[in-house]
C-alpha cells in the first residue's frame, strides 16, 4: 500500500515515517533575487543588499543567514553569518582545478563540509564522516536556470539546511559571475 504524501504518519498504524530527502530548486528571479522552491512552492528567498546576500525563510522578517563575500589573498571567500551577525561558517574555494570545489569551516576553523564536483554540472556536499549530506545538479541547460538541490535526511536540521542552501547560492553566484566581494 503506498504511503499518502499528505501525512507524516502511517494511516494504518499511526507510526511516524522517517524523514526523507527534500529537493529544492534554486532559480534566479528578477531584481538581484534568487528563490528556492519545493514542489513549486517558494520556501526561501535571497536578495542582494549592500554587497551581501540575505537569505529569508518565509517565517521571518530578518535574514536567517547572510552571505558576505570578502577578498583574501586574491581569492573570494564567503562568510556565512546568522541573523545576529555571528559567524556560522566560511567557504573557501579550492585553490586548484579538479573535483574539489571548496571547504566549509566553522567559526573555530574546523572543517564542516567538503564540496566536490561531479562532472561538469554536479556537486556533492560531504560531511566530516564521509557522508553525502546534499547533492546538487544543474536544472536545465540555459545559463541562468539554476540548481536542483537534494538535501538528504541526515542534514534536515534547520542549521544545516540554511548552510546547504547558502552554499548552493554561493556556488550558483560564482558560476554566473555574480559573487563579488562586499563593498
Amino acid at each position: 500500500m503506498p504511503a499518502p504524501t499528505t501525512t507524516q504518519a502511517c494511516g494504518f498504524c499511526a507510526r511516524p515515517f522517517d524523514v526523507g530527502p527534500t529537493t529544492y530548486r534554486l532559480t534566479a528571479a528578477p531584481g538581484h533575487t534568487y528563490r528556492w522552491t519545493v514542489d513549486d512552492d517558494e520556501v526561501v528567498t535571497a536578495s542582494w543588499r549592500d554587497g551581501t546576500w540575505d537569505l529569508y525563510d518565509l517565517d521571518g522578517s530578518r535574514p536567517a543567514m547572510t552571505l558576505v563575500p570578502v577578498e583574501v589573498d586574491g581569492t573570494t571567500r564567503v562568510a556565512l553569518v546568522d541573523h545576529r551577525s555571528r559567524l556560522v561558517a566560511t567557504f573557501t574555494p579550492a585553490a586548484v582545478e579538479g573535483p574539489g570545489l571548496g571547504v566549509v569551516r566553522d567559526g573555530y576553523d574546523r572543517i564542516l563540509l567538503i564540496v566536490r564536483g561531479d562532472g561538469p554540472t554536479g556537486v556533492h556536499v560531504i560531511d566530516t564522516d564521509g557522508n553525502v549530506v546534499a547533492l546538487a545538479g544543474r536544472a536545465g541547460h540555459e545559463e541562468r536556470i539554476g540548481l536542483d538541490v537534494l538535501l538528504l535526511a541526515r542534514a534536515a536540521d534547520h542549521g544545516t539546511l540554511n548552510l546547504v542552501l547558502g552554499l548552493s547560492l554561493l556556488l550558483e553566484l560564482n558560476r554566473v559571475g555574480e559573487l563579488r566581494r562586499a563593498a
